[in-house]
């Protein structure tokens, strides 16, 4: 029989990096992408059955041509994970236009670009998924990430619509929401809290306790965990269609439904108005469950 090939973006951390891996230690072959392939030129060499390829998803005709590459290469790709993208994290009022149009232009319209890509494939052939990386703040959000957090509202809309549009062909569609894990996000950030913006002043205090609360949990969820579940959703091709993921991600999406909607932003408003105390730091360590990795912090233009 012969193996399948899943094609996956954004791969030179985190969630890809582990999704990569795992697919490959299984037998697939991997078409990899990374934005700069120079930079990253060994990645992955151990394994013989992954191929790199430089990729900007915002970069639409280099889409196109990436995707017509590892299809010319495989002759068939079977799954197709959307996973690049980062994060813009301040205040609304501080960040610019400019840097929330960059974050819908990978998070939300680089999904886009990729899937269009691919369906057309996947039409041909009769059968294929896409499984989307949202983010847990698509199904609660926080303060600060308004940005991001409404990209990620967006790759699940696209998700649930696509998912039915594209069902008489076969085609699946699926999203996974991550909690907090160890990837390098918060390295990676590109920082709307602009200290030189009048306005900052306003939110500094709020922000600063903000970050102090993500902060203060070192050792949060591997990547390894949301790679499993990506590995479980393609091969199982009528399980869930919405993965929620990672002990934090679950508790506060269960919190939403039960509790009242003022309640909730309530809860969440303490999260910005003082830190978390001894007693709240090993509540938030326990719900991370086992399989543990560091999280790394600070922040990085992206």
């Amino acid at each position: 029989m012969p193996s399948k090939t899943i094609f996956i973006t954004g791969t030179n951390s985190g969630f890809g990096k582990a999704t990569v891996e795992q697919f490959a230690q299984a037998g697939w072959q991997v078409a990899a992408t990374v934005r700069d392939l120079s930079a990253h030129g060994q990645l992955f060499k151990e394994f013989p059955s992954v191929t790199l390829f430089e990729l900007d998803v915002t970069d639409f005709a280099q889409v196109e041509a990436v995707t017509q590459a590892a299809i010319a290469k495989f002759g068939t790709i079977d799954v197709v994970v959307n996973n690049a993208g980062y994060c813009l994290m301040g205040p609304t009022e501080t960040s610019s236009m400019e840097q929330i149009k960059r974050q819908f232009d990978t998070n939300v319209f680089g999904v886009f670009a990729v899937t269009k890509a691919f369906i057309p494939h996947f039409r041909s052939q009769r059968t294929g998924m896409f499984i989307n990386l949202s983010s847990a703040s698509a199904q609660f959000n926080y303060p600060f990430i308004a940005a991001y957090g409404s990209s990620k509202w967006a790759v699940r809309g696209m998700t649930e619509s696509l998912g039915i549009e594209l069902a008489p062909f076969n085609i699946e569609v699926k999203a996974i929401y991550p909690g907090l894990h160890a990837t390098k996000i918060f390295t990676k950030l590109d920082d709307g809290g602009d200290a030189k913006t009048p306005a900052f002043g306003f939110y500094e205090k709020y922000f600063k306790i903000f970050l102090s609360a993500q902060e203060s949990v070192i050792s949060v969820t591997s990547p390894t965990n949301i790679a499993n579940e990506i590995f479980k959703a393609a091969t199982h091709t009528k399980g869930k269609l919405h993965i929620i993921s990672g002990g934090d991600a679950k508790l506060y999406a269960f919190l939403k439904i039960i509790l009242p909607e003022r309640m909730f932003q309530k809860m969440q408003l303490r999260n910005m108005l003082k830190p978390l105390s001894s007693i709240e730091i090993s509540f938030a360590k326990r719900i991370f469950g086992s399989n543990l990795a560091k999280l790394e912090v600070g922040k990085q233009k992206q």
